[in-house]
């Protein structure tokens, strides 16, 4: 690392603890850093066997160079969507030290875009692979020693990039890991008290029968969550759930410039496509704007997904409808996947779930060993590529489900005990401890 400070976020490994500060944290593209991340990587590498050094103390040893980017195109002076390159990059950035260790093989530069993944025509490596190489050529820079990392499940898959390493970052997977073993009022197992109580009121919800059919959480109205939600008004099925949805100006982000365009075809036209499918839905919008917010223990305006769940929520509720973050057509996303907090929670919450997200994500789920649901829920809307027919399907799936008697839904969820208990322990005692240690292992000069 370039620096340390006292003031910045410490991140304890086995050799100690760093108050790392982010590398090319001064660099400032359009207006922002883009490099000032709050050293977001550090969280794969505390407790584990990772000595963080400067690079004024750097002798002989090899060593990874970390550069973490919340938006990759404005890291490399990029506007993607004003088509505008400024010509400059974090790169300008970087000693000539570390320069001349990328030049010699001592060093690798890691690029870290964690978070959620963007599509492949998005702000992402696969849109601007010819761009880096152009401004790591300028460096002089080998691409033998520069990776990439983002949270595309399929960076391998969806392109034929083969120049530069590519490593896939399970980042949420990570946190929550991380986040629940710290904070075990989340947990329903091991020895802490805390979990030992969730854990007995799981068991006592066997004998009672719950309040609502679902729970389904939004907080920023993307358009599929908007057209979730409306669905659930539509389909009179609002009240048999747990849910949560902004009313226009509560969240960072709300999709639609116009307030009067909130929960209208501009909302979710894209989705939907056919006008008089539209229209059957946009006739439901003035009702619920009248209910909203659907507003449950938290505010809209700030993220809250790296919080304490809300054991109480799960425990009225027997499914999930998980409003991933992205739900687009396969040819407009380039089938870029990322499984997020949402659809890790009901794991962590023993419960079942429908995700109305990006095709194949059932399929994925199921490859990193995880079950699912069929056939008491139709799962085949996750083969369909075309956003708004996967939706509709999604959505008979879910009348379906709540025009069972509640007692019958009962009798299902204990009847998948079995698969609950099994998503629950695969995620804490396989999947999220070797999703890290991949990570560790393919960007170490070992790999």
């Amino acid at each position: 690392m370039d620096k340390l400070y006292e003031s910045a976020p410490p991140r304890k490994t086995k050799h100690g603890t760093f108050p790392v500060v982010d590398n090319c944290i001064e660099y400032k593209s359009f207006g922002y850093n883009p490099c000032d991340s709050g050293f977001v990587i550090g969280e794969f590498f505390e407790y584990e066997d990772v000595d963080i050094k400067l690079v004024s103390d750097i002798k002989d040893e090899k060593y990874i160079y970390p550069v973490c980017v919340r938006d990759f195109g404005h890291s490399l002076g990029i506007h993607i969507w004003e088509k505008i390159d400024n010509n400059t990059s974090f790169l300008d950035f970087i000693s000539k030290k570390t320069l001349s260790h990328f030049r010699s093989g001592q060093a690798k530069l890691l690029i870290y875009y964690g978070y959620e993944e963007d599509s492949i025509d998005g702000d992402s490596l696969f849109r601007l692979h010819s761009d880096l190489l152009r401004k790591l050529s300028e460096k002089e820079i080998p691409i033998e020693s520069v990776m990439y990392s983002d949270a595309n499940i399929l960076l391998h898959t969806e392109s034929d990039i083969k120049d530069i390493k590519m490593v896939i970052s399970n980042y949420c997977t990570n946190t929550f890991y991380r986040y629940t073993r710290e904070h075990k009022q989340n947990l329903y197992h091991g020895k802490h008290e805390k979990s030992i109580e969730n854990r007995q009121k799981w068991e006592d919800s066997r004998n009672r029968i719950r309040d609502k059919y679902f729970l389904c959480y939004n907080r920023i109205p993307k358009s599929h969550r908007a057209l979730t939600v409306l669905s659930l008004y539509k389909n009179n099925n609002l009240d048999k759930g747990i849910v949560s949805f902004p009313n226009y100006g509560m969240s960072s982000w709300d999709i639609v410039e116009k307030k009067e365009d909130y929960l209208k075809k501009e909302h979710y036209w894209w989705i939907l496509k056919e006008e008089d499918i539209i229209e059957e839905y946009e006739k439901y919008s003035d009702g619920l704007i009248e209910k909203l917010p659907l507003r449950l223990d938290k505010g809209f305006d700030i993220c809250h997904s790296i919080t304490h769940f809300n054991l109480n929520h799960y425990l009225n509720s027997y499914f999930v409808i998980c409003t991933e973050s992205h739900c687009v057509d396969r040819k407009e996303s380039g089938n870029a996947l990322a499984f997020t907090e949402k659809t890790l929670k009901p794991i962590m919450n023993f419960h079942p779930f429908i995700l109305v997200a990006n095709t194949g994500s059932l399929k994925h789920l199921k490859e990193y060993g995880f079950k699912t649901f069929s056939p008491f829920i139709d799962e085949s809307y996750d083969d369909i590529d075309d956003a708004g027919e996967r939706f509709l399907v999604i959505e008979q799936e879910i009348n379906k489900l709540c025009s069972k008697p509640i007692e019958e839904i009962h009798e299902w969820y204990w009847s998948i005990e079995d698969i609950l208990k099994h998503n629950y322990y695969h995620f804490y005692n396989k999947f999220a401890p070797k999703e890290r240690q991949r990570f560790l292992d393919e960007i170490s000069f070992k790999a």
